[in-house]
């Protein structure tokens, strides 16, 4: 595409000179692909900040100049980092639950259902035979032991051998397992027949596996932990029974407590805690209480080595803050503790020593407390810190729906992300993980593909003793500037029939204008249904679209027996006006927000997009609308859908954004969410030309309005959205302010939608009805429904084979093709041809 067709700050060159780059180096941000944050070698600093600005072909030339050259093996490690993974990475299974480490490190287990019924496995973490139990019961002793339980009987295995002993379990009902570390000794949580829902726990131990009872008074008692040296067992006492909803009655405060059992003297006591930590070595245990009654949350801890703490008066006070706090995590040795607390707003990783000598408090973001150290300095929530070794931590960053683990090497003051996917575009959300105790690795599960419409969830071993080779990374490189150079090439060719105009119109869009519109809806508060200001945003939007020389449709109805509405505006189609393109978003919050990202940021994205285009129809219809009741349960997009379904409406495509409007940092980045790929590829190619916006894509709309539209018409849904990638720590905060928003980034995102659409609603819909007419030996005739759309001249039609080769056919007229030379695993696919240049935005398919 010539360069002219670009806007003048695009991707295409550096606004910022050399010599800068180099001299503001070490404060860049990483690009969010891999999030190294070193300083980049002066060889490397094309690479990095070609990188950095998006502009993802230079850079990937730029670091194989390096790494093939005589100092590649020099620069491998800096270039892993950002480009992917460091740490080889081997995937265990496609998809697993429930994930642990023996706790010599030598085997790892996880728990999947296969055909309904829970299975669990265990494998060397070196690799090598697999074992298998029908169970989700499971437990790794660190001498080579794998027990399991079902519901008649306990089985201990010789992992290596397979080799079993069984008992009884004799009226039992087990609820959990559990080895000693350093001993073949087992614990279990069980129930017993005729004692009604009352857990106890029960010990047993080599040759024989049976049973016997550990006294204890408390009715319920789960989660048995053993600890290193036989001396103490620890065991959760809940505030329910894991077999019935009756209330246990375990603590003194009626919350969950922590169980003590000082195994040498019989001793017992219990206190209330809602997390616990203990010291690999069983010398320390910390616990979190939860703020009551006016008292701050605290952070307590008690050495194990001389015996138990009977009560609070032998506990430390470790932390004690009006802060937020939580995640206590204890170091193998158990002389530091790392937790997590929120000094502005979002979390952040802290460190103390557990002798009681640093300051209670954390102190503030930018001045932590004497004696204690700040891990993390991130605008996402870091959480969940755990210890790999005493000299590196584990945390996860990000939200719920995207979280990342990330490795931090206190004594070296480095951190990495050590979990990808190795391409440039997809994300791979993290699900769990579980450091190795001996150092060696990290057991996760993730979505690698990036698709979260799959439950599976598959199961990952990084490998923390080697690193990604040389020859390795370049295979990465490689891979990703092809993809990368077909992306884009492909994009170039689609919108060169409309690309003149689709710069001119999207060069309209300002951030001046999208501030204006945010800054009429941030004043009206929450626009949550029954608030006071949802019904004032319903009239203004109205009232803005109509400014424009829009028809505006308000759909009345009474979410919740609340009366609001969705607001349509329509652009009629010049030629097929009959078939309807949606640009969509939710202009309410949730109910203590004014909700400037969520999602007042999409809203105005959208209106702005209306605006330039409102003098532009395109070939198809396009409707803009905003839904109210999106967070009551998507209750309006579903009034929208049902009621375009009622009237026959023929919705072909769509494009829903939500919260687009915070980041990180410089980057104007955001995720492409999506069902169907062909948009996806659209709208990567969309925000490459025609806008600043660098763009990532998952497939992913459940939970979203983008759901209630892919419920009623199929694979048709695209769209851009913080999440999964959701690392605002704004998220459903009163936080949520419009000085939050980088109203550039909106911009961006709009200047992408608006040209996805006008694409989108220029060219042909993917074509219906395909099927085998007919089928003998290697000669298929398939057929499909002929394009609705005025112009069509023709459909381009091809197989791909089952390895991922495509072989092109001739282009028909008629919408019927015979092929022949087909083998089974081939998919058929076909796209129709318009008189405009423009060819169908997704391949229709059939599998032969």
């Amino acid at each position: 595409m010539p360069a002219r067709l670009l806007r003048p700050n695009s991707k295409t060159r550096s606004l910022i000179p050399a010599a800068l780059l180099a001299a503001v180096a070490w404060i860049a941000l990483a690009p969010a692909g891999a999030d190294a944050q070193q300083r980049p070698a002066p060889a490397l600093q094309e690479a990095y900040f070609a990188w950095d600005e998006g502009r993802y072909i230079e850079s990937m030339e730029a670091y194989l100049g390096v790494l093939r050259g005589p100092d590649g093996e020099t620069h491998r490690r800096e270039a892993a980092l950002l480009t992917g993974e460091l740490h080889p990475v081997r995937e265990l299974d496609d998809d697993g639950r429930l994930i642990r480490i023996s706790p010599d490190g030598e085997w790892l287990a996880w728990s999947r259902q296969v055909d309904g019924e829970w299975w669990s496995y265990a494998e060397p973490a070196a690799g090598g035979e697999r074992r298998s139990f029908p169970s989700q019961l499971i437990a790794l002793s660190g001498s080579g032991l794998a027990a399991h339980a079902t519901e008649s009987e306990m089985i201990v295995t010789t992992l290596a051998s397979g080799a079993e002993s069984r008992v009884a379990l004799e009226g039992l009902r087990p609820a959990g397992l559990a080895f000693q570390p350093d001993a073949d000794l087992l614990y279990l949580a069980a129930a017993r027949e005729g004692e009604g829902d009352r857990v106890a726990l029960y010990r047993a131990q080599a040759p024989n596996w049976s049973p016997e009872r550990v006294a204890l008074e408390y009715p319920v008692a789960v989660d048995p932990q053993p600890l290193p040296g036989g001396e103490v067992l620890l065991f959760t006492v809940p505030t329910r029974s894991p077999f019935s909803t009756a209330q246990a009655d375990a603590t003194p405060t009626g919350g969950p407590g922590l169980g003590l059992l000082d195994l040498r003297t019989g001793a017992s006591s219990i206190l209330t805690a809602s997390g616990v930590s203990v010291a690999r070595d069983g010398s320390f245990v910390a616990l979190y209480r939860a703020p009551s009654d006016g008292e701050p949350g605290r952070i307590l801890g008690a050495s194990l080595t001389e015996g138990i703490p009977s009560g609070d008066d032998e506990l430390i006070t470790l932390v004690e803050s009006e802060l937020r706090i939580g995640d206590p995590a204890v170091s193998p040795a158990g002389d530091r503790l790392a937790y997590k607390a929120m000094p502005h707003t979002d979390w952040e990783i802290f460190l103390v020593p557990t002798d009681g000598s640093a300051s209670l408090s954390p102190g503030t973001a930018a001045d932590p407390a004497e004696g204690v150290e700040r891990v993390t300095r991130e605008i996402q929530h870091d959480q969940f810190p755990d210890w790999v070794d005493d000299d590196r931590l584990l945390a996860l960053k990000g939200e719920f729906r995207h979280r990342r683990s990330y490795l931090y090497d206190l004594a070296g003051d480095q951190e990495y992300r050590i979990f990808h996917n190795n391409t440039l575009r997809t994300i791979a959300p993290e699900y769990e993980w579980v450091p190795s105790p001996d150092g060696s690795g990290v057991l996760l599960t993730a979505e690698r593909d990036g698709n979260t419409i799959d439950p599976r969830r598959a199961v990952f071993w990084v490998d923390l003793s080697a690193e990604v080779t040389l020859d390795a990374l370049i295979d990465r490189l490689e891979a990703n500037l092809d993809y990368e150079r077909e992306l884009l090439a492909e994009g170039e060719a689609r919108f060169a029939p409309i690309a003149d105009e689709a710069a001119m119109i999207t060069d309209r869009i300002l951030p001046g204008r999208i501030f204006h519109y945010a800054d009429h809806l941030y004043r009206m508060g929450s626009k949550f249904i029954g608030q006071p200001g949802n019904l004032p945003a319903v009239e203004y939007l109205a009232e803005t679209l109509e400014s424009w020389g829009y028809e505006v449709e308000l759909e009345w109805f009474e979410p919740r027996g609340i009366r609001s509405a969705n607001v349509v505006a329509r652009l009629p189609g010049t030629e097929n006006p009959e078939l309807v393109y949606v640009i969509s978003s939710h202009f309410d919050s949730v109910l203590p927000s004014p909700g400037a990202d969520d999602n007042t940021s999409g809203t105005t994205a959208l209106l702005e997009a209306a605006r330039v285009l409102a003098d532009h129809p395109r070939k198809a219809t396009v409707e803009f609308v905003l839904f109210t009741a999106e967070e009551a349960g998507l209750i309006g997009a579903r009034e929208y859908v049902a009621r375009a379904a009622d009237s026959g409406k023929q919705i072909v495509g769509v494009l829903n954004n939500d919260m687009i409007g915070w980041t990180r940092s410089h980057r104007l980045d955001n995720t492409i969410r999506y069902s169907n790929p062909g948009i996806m590829r659209i709208q990567h190619a969309a925000a490459h030309f025609f806008s600043d916006l660098i763009t990532y894509d998952a497939l992913y709309y459940r939970g979203t309005d983008g759901a209630v539209f892919y419920e009623a018409y199929g694979d048709i849904v695209g769209g851009i959205g913080s999440y999964p990638v959701l690392g605002n720590p704004n998220y459903h905060q009163r936080t949520d302010q419009i000085e939050t928003i980088n109203h550039r980034l909106v911009a961006e995102v709009s200047r992408t939608t608006a040209a996805s659409i006008m694409l989108l609603a220029d060219s042909p819909a993917r074509l219906g009805e395909l099927r085998v007419e007919a089928r003998e030996g290697d000669r298929a005739e398939l057929v499909w429904a002929p394009a609705p759309e005025q112009g069509v001249t023709g459909y381009r039609v091809q197989i791909r084979a089952g390895d991922g080769t495509v072989r092109s056919l001739e282009t028909v007229t008629e919408p019927r093709a015979v092929v022949t030379g087909v083998e089974a695993g081939d998919v058929f696919e076909v796209r129709a041809i318009r008189d405009n240049g423009t060819e169908g935005w997704d391949w229709a398919r059939q599998p032969l």
